[in-house]
């Protein structure tokens, strides 16, 4: 078994084939490590764009490649052939930052190459999510991007150029080696079958439908956090901004609460999540603040 440790970048242009948005894919790096994490190759390749034949401003900002750089480039398809010949016929274990690279790398393939699957990957393991177990993020919810993650680990990031898909690749296998665990690593790696990639094509989406048959009712009925008391809804259930919310009061303790319900449909499973947060008075602005002037014209008109 061996590692690769493998990073892109790539460049969002609009398609008309496709009649919206692309990632076009305008490099690939990689490094290979054995099973002792002792690298031994490395593979890099700039892919000349067809989609977007100009960078984006914030593209080129980031990676430091120029316009220039990618019309010398290869085209995708050589690019990937490139790329399987490196790696040979070994099994092997890709890693990413994050699961939005080999993301890309299909949909690049599908699209270039008609091909719906990476003949070239035979298993693979989101290195972002097993690298933030070992940080004071783990089990946060937080996504750490891979500078942040290194300087919790102990890694400086400055030491490698930023943006680059070799260089991030070399720093994502500096992590690697800082956190490894050749049992807890296999827990997160995947056989690429065909459910491997239904899973990526997947999208999640929120439950928008008040009355789908998903929902629960008994979700909706909601409780003062504070003295267990029944509230009154002083607004009707809305979708808004991902989530139902609605307000309610509670007289026992004279405040307003809002609540906040959140059905996310994932590929193998429903996330749910409530809320609840104490809506606070917003302070009278400094004009509406009746001055002592007014509330003696006030109390004479009055009189």
């Amino acid at each position: 078994m061996r590692y690769i440790v493998m990073d892109m970048e790539w460049n969002n242009a609009y398609c008309k084939q496709l009649g919206g948005f692309f990632n076009e894919v305008i490099e690939i790096g990689a490094v290979w490590l054995d099973e002792d994490l002792t690298e031994r190759g490395e593979f890099s390749v700039i892919i000349h764009p067809v989609i977007g034949k100009r960078l984006q401003s914030r593209v080129k900002n980031l990676t430091h490649l120029t316009n220039e750089d990618v019309s010398r480039g290869v085209p995708f398809r050589e690019a990937v052939e490139r790329f399987a010949a490196w790696l040979g016929e070994e099994d092997n274990t890709f890693l990413t930052w994050g699961d939005g690279d080999v993301r890309t790398l299909i949909k690049n393939c599908e699209f270039f190459l008609d091909a719906p699957q990476l003949s070239f990957m035979d298993n693979y393991a989101d290195l972002q999510s097993y690298c933030q177990g070992f940080t004071d993020a783990a089990g946060s919810g937080q996504q750490l991007g891979l500078s942040a993650a290194a300087e919790k680990l102990g890694v400086d990031p400055d030491a490698f150029p930023h943006h680059r898909a070799l260089d991030d690749s070399r720093l994502a296998a500096v992590c690697l080696r800082r956190t490894f665990d050749r049992d807890k690593l296999s827990g997160f790696v995947r056989k690429c079958d065909d459910s491997f990639y239904e899973r990526l094509r997947f999208k999640p989406y929120y439950i928008t439908d008040l009355h789908s048959p998903l929902v629960d009712p008994a979700l909706f009925q909601c409780v003062c956090d504070r003295c267990g008391g029944r509230l009154k809804k002083v607004k009707k259930w809305k979708f808004n901004n991902t989530a139902f919310r609605a307000e309610f009061y509670c007289k026992r303790c004279d405040r307003r609460l809002r609540f906040s319900v959140r059905y996310r449909q994932l590929y193998d499973r429903l996330d749910v999540r409530k809320t609840c947060a104490e809506i606070v008075p917003k302070p009278p602005k400094e004009s509406e603040v009746p001055t002592e002037e007014s509330q003696i014209s006030q109390q004479k008109s009055e009189a």
